[in-house]
């Protein structure tokens, strides 16, 4: 894994945070090295000093010293996750001028963001010490305690409070709020702990791809068959997903959806948007084998966002019964026998609190923010990047809720877990033609969902990728599909993309910058093919090899038949009218939103053991658990991960009532 500055997270970890004591117990240094380290006549040497260190994204702090104590700290944390991150950059900055050190506590729900803010702070306390971490010390974070490695039992004369509870759900999400919320209405005491303030609580995503909600057929979304839309789920899969649990999904979307937005007013309700719907001109249903529908209920507008919507779903849990509390961190599973009866968690002010339960749902999200976990889940996507690559997510989740359903027992998902992007990169549109850095074409731009057609790439150089369209792209673009990455193709968008176009025309050689769902990329034009290549590639053989490829590819679509990839007939379409474009993108392979999996699971979503039984009392929805997916997230519909842990967060709720009535 990457290292600032020479101070790895093991080094941090170990405690090379708190000045000279610290380094000196850490083992990192001895007590003789730093008295021959440390500057004459004080502690620091005056300046201001400057680490960065990884959090989501780079995190970067900047301490200015005198001979004694720190006297400023500043903490960008720009890079983070906006609604989670982001919102704590000034309380850690208060916390290390404060404490005048780095061993500060971390903030419950944004602790990968934490850790990175504490490692750059102790990157500068000992720069300011004049402190070298020998290269000998520095580790990976493979080296580091392993988080399959259970922590010691939290002893009683630790536990500040204990609370008893019919079942306790880990996690504020998708999934453990619609859990929460059934089992309330069913009068079963439920309690939701959730690591995040409230009143720094945000829910992340818009859209929910949920078959035959009532509000969609009440805007004409043409009601979809679920056994269609099953086997159709299953051959993205590849025939991994649970089938059990995949034929509730498709059965009991509906329903599902429309008692999550039963707590929304009809003026509320008018702000949703559907993606993809109405159909446009030349809006497609399948490609290939691979069918697509337009039934998602997005909400982006502030007024009523999906943070709004958690917000009135949790008061109504809390009216029929329900408690919920804030800012407190689930920590250890306690098991007697072979079922859980119980759970440990912290609360911002560090006491630990013993839940007494009859059943736990772990829906605590994925783990993408573990970079542990990163590497020993993700070996498929780990084994194809290359040393200069690494994994990096959006999503601040560090996937305790999966470590604890470990320790307790759970079986780890090793067919191979998806994940939001990470797994694919595309050079551009599917309508154009793609090329590798050599010059020629490598597969089916328009090969089913976009998540697959980008597959090829994660065993191919890096050294760039290219897109080519002709004049005729708006056109062409209106062939697309009700899916993540496709454009819809209504007059203001395609409006849109042309204005996008003529600025690259007018940009000339230098281009212009563009983002898509994969990465940033720039887009050049000209009015002749040759006029292009001369912008965008200076090497005489891979400019014979584009022609080539083109011309090739030119012909075929005049054919109506790829010889080459298979490409669809009637989605084979020409770039041979000027002006040209030509996008150039780098490869972002490793960059995800979230995990999509982990713990393995029945379709009552009980937590199995090495053996396939079901542990007692543990539950897993939502990125938690395995079973949704096969090794790549697909989206037959827009928004079907949030959809589907809407609908199986609920599910989840009905199997815990069973179980609670010995009927599982």
């Amino acid at each position: 894994m990457k290292k600032t500055n020479n101070l790895s997270r093991l080094e941090f970890l170990k405690g090379a945070a708190a000045g000279a004591a610290t380094f000196a117990v850490s083992g990192l240094l001895g007590s003789a090295a730093l008295a021959e380290e440390a500057p004459v006549g004080g502690l620091y040497t005056p300046g201001t000093y400057t680490a960065t260190a990884m959090g989501i994204g780079d995190v970067t702090v900047t301490m200015t010293f005198d001979e004694t104590s720190i006297t400023d700290v500043v903490v960008d944390v720009s890079k983070e996750t906006k609604d989670i991150g982001q919102l704590y950059g000034e309380t850690l900055q208060e916390a290390l001028m404060q404490l005048q050190s780095a061993d500060i506590d971390s903030v419950a729900g944004a602790t990968v963001t934490s850790d990175a803010v504490k490692e750059a702070a102790a990157n500068c306390i000992a720069q300011a010490m004049g402190v070298a971490i020998p290269e000998a010390e520095t580790a990976d974070v493979g080296e580091e305690m392993s988080w399959k490695e259970a922590p010691e039992p939290i002893s009683d004369d630790q536990i500040s409070q204990t609370i008893d509870t019919d079942v306790l759900v880990v996690g504020h999400g998708y999934a453990g709020l619609n859990a929460c919320r059934y089992l309330a209405s069913r009068g079963i005491q439920v309690t939701l702990i959730e690591s995040q303030t409230e009143e720094n609580y945000r829910a992340m995503g818009n859209e929910a791809g949920t078959p035959n909600a009532s509000i969609l057929k009440k805007r004409g979304v043409p009601e979809i068959d679920p056994i269609e839309y099953y086997n159709n789920w299953m051959l993205n899969s590849g025939y991994q997903a649970n089938p059990e649990l995949m034929m509730k999904f498709c059965r009991n979307s509906g329903e599902a959806m429309d008692e999550y937005l039963s707590v929304l007013t009809d003026e509320e309700l008018e702000i949703m948007t559907t993606a993809f719907y109405p159909p446009t001109e030349k809006q497609m249903s399948s490609i290939g084998p691979f069918k697509f529908w337009p039934s998602t209920c997005s909400f982006y507008s502030r007024e009523c966002d999906q943070t709004y919507i958690h917000k009135k779903n949790r008061e109504k849990a809390i009216a029929d019964g329900a408690t919920f509390l804030f800012g407190t961190e689930a920590q250890q599973l306690i098991k007697e026998g072979d079922e859980i009866v119980g759970l440990i968690a912290r609360n911002t002010e560090g006491e630990y609190i013993k839940f007494q339960t009859k059943a736990v749902i772990l829906a605590s999200g994925g783990f993408g923010a573990n970079r542990q976990m990163q590497k020993d889940l993700l070996t498929d996507l780990g084994g194809t990047l290359t040393p200069d690559e690494s994994f990096s997510v959006l999503m601040d989740s560090d996937g305790r809720g999966i470590q604890m359903g470990y320790w307790a027992g759970g079986k780890l998902d090793s067919l191979g877990i998806p994940t939001m992007n990470g797994k694919h990169y595309h050079p551009g549109y599917p309508q154009g033609i793609w090329l590798d850095s050599n010059g020629r074409r490598y597969c089916n731009e328009y090969w089913g969902p976009i998540e697959f057609r980008g597959r090829p790439a994660l065993q191919m150089n890096r050294d760039g990728f290219y897109a080519f369209y002709d004049s005729n792209l708006t056109e062409y673009l209106k062939y697309s599909v009700p899916s993540h990455g496709s454009t819809y193709a209504s007059e203001e968008n395609l409006a849109n993309i042309q204005a996008e176009l003529d600025n690259a025309m007018a940009a000339g050689a230098q281009g212009v910058e563009g983002h898509d769902l994969s990465a940033t990329f720039t887009r050049y034009a000209a009015e002749t093919l040759d006029e292009l290549l001369d912008m965008v590639c200076q090497d005489d053989i891979v400019k014979a090899n584009i022609r080539a490829s083109i011309e090739r590819y030119n012909e075929m679509c005049a054919n109506g038949r790829d010889e080459d990839f298979g490409r669809q007939g009637d989605l084979l379409f020409p770039v041979k009218d000027g002006p040209f474009y030509c996008d150039i993108k780098p490869s972002e392979i490793g960059w995800m939103m979230c995990t999509c999996g982990g713990l393995v699971i029945n379709a009552d979503q009980q937590v199995l053991d090495e053996y396939y039984h079901p542990i007692k009392g543990l539950f897993a929805s939502g990125n938690c658990a395995s079973g949704r997916f096969g090794t790549e997230y697909f989206t037959p519909t827009p928004g079907v991960s949030l959809g589907t842990t809407i609908v199986l967060g609920r599910e989840c709720g009905k199997s815990v009532e069973k179980y609670l009535k010995s009927e599982l």
